[in-house]
């Protein structure tokens, strides 16, 4: 009874601070997202993405699993191992859609087949995404002008090594099955894109990057004194923006584009829809991952992890 007891102190204390966590990270976030104006234009792609922060985004999840991971550094790096499958595969379908751009020369609205024209790109793709801006795909121009911020998977491989410097990170039979699955979920939306010029990976970009840049931001020093980590360890939280723009700037610029995707799919129901699908596919695989291993206890570990961290920097 005791130790029933004690395990149910345990789970009601890791779900309070799970909560606790989650509203830190959404009150700074909501801050951003109210003051923004991109995502406030009516039937826009970005005011449609939104709309599944409400309906498929669960933070107490997100906030658990995130201090799950600072139990210990074993469990740390199987959660960013996790983290750099999703990224990297990500990355590669955002590259190669990025490469490859088109030309709708009929919407298909008058019953034939719509016309698209598909155009091989070789070499430096970022300084194409405004003059080209009409022969590129909605993914292509968004990725072409944001890649080089977002790009997070060499910086996850970074925090990896310096914790398991032996940690084989290109073997996709170590992964854990509900990575597997996101990472599947991931080439099929990229393969869709590249066939028919549409925007899915959109909506898995809008999910893994918007909360990076509104959430992760606060959860560099914490993992770093949790685990005990070298000054300037974990990286991937860290962005450069550009010299005109602060986070939120650089949110709204984000926003912005989004927008302008939406606009190379015609602003298309069906089309935007599809984006938002995919975004509300990608929230349910992160809530796979999050909570693929038991996160109550080890959410609590971490938070003692994290509060002996603090001590012992003081």
């Amino acid at each position: 009874k005791v130790g029933n007891k004690y395990i149910s102190t345990m789970g009601s204390l890791s779900k309070r601070l799970g909560q606790i966590t989650a509203l830190s990270l959404e009150s700074e976030s909501s801050q951003i997202l109210r003051t923004i104006k991109p995502n406030k234009i009516p039937n826009s792609l970005s005011q449609r993405l939104d709309t599944t922060l409400k309906d498929s985004h669960d933070m107490k999840t997100f906030g658990l699993g995130t201090l799950a991971s600072m139990a210990n550094k074993e469990r740390y790096v199987r959660f960013t191992k996790s983290l750099y499958g999703v990224y990297s595969t990500m990355e590669d379908e955002l590259d190669r859609c990025a490469k490859t751009s088109f030309k709708s020369t009929s919407d298909g609205s008058d019953g034939s087949q719509e016309n698209v024209n598909r155009i091989e790109i070789d070499g430096d793709v970022s300084n194409l995404s405004e003059a080209l801006k009409d022969q590129q795909s909605p993914v292509a121009y968004f990725w072409n002008r944001h890649s080089e911020i977002l790009r997070r998977s060499e910086l996850l491989q970074k925090d990896i090594l310096a914790v398991s410097a032996d940690e084989k990170l290109g073997d996709e039979a170590s992964y854990s099955k509900a990575t597997l699955e996101y990472m599947q979920a991931i080439r099929e939306a990229g393969n869709k894109d590249r066939k028919d010029g549409s925007g899915r990976l959109l909506g898995h970009a809008y999910t893994r990057y918007l909360a990076d840049l509104m959430g992760g931001s606060v959860l560099a020093t914490p993992t770093r004194l949790a685990l005990r980590l070298e000054e300037g360890t974990p990286e991937q939280y860290t962005f450069s923006f550009p010299a005109e723009n602060d986070r939120k700037g650089y949110v709204g610029m984000i926003y912005s584009d989004l927008n302008e995707s939406g606009k190379l799919m015609n602003d298309d129901d069906s089309k935007l829809e599809e984006v938002v699908e995919e975004a509300r596919l990608a929230f349910r695989h992160n809530i796979a991952v999050y909570g693929e291993e038991p996160i109550i206890l080890d959410s609590f570990r971490g938070l003692k992890s994290m509060a002996s961290g603090y001590f012992f920097h003081k």
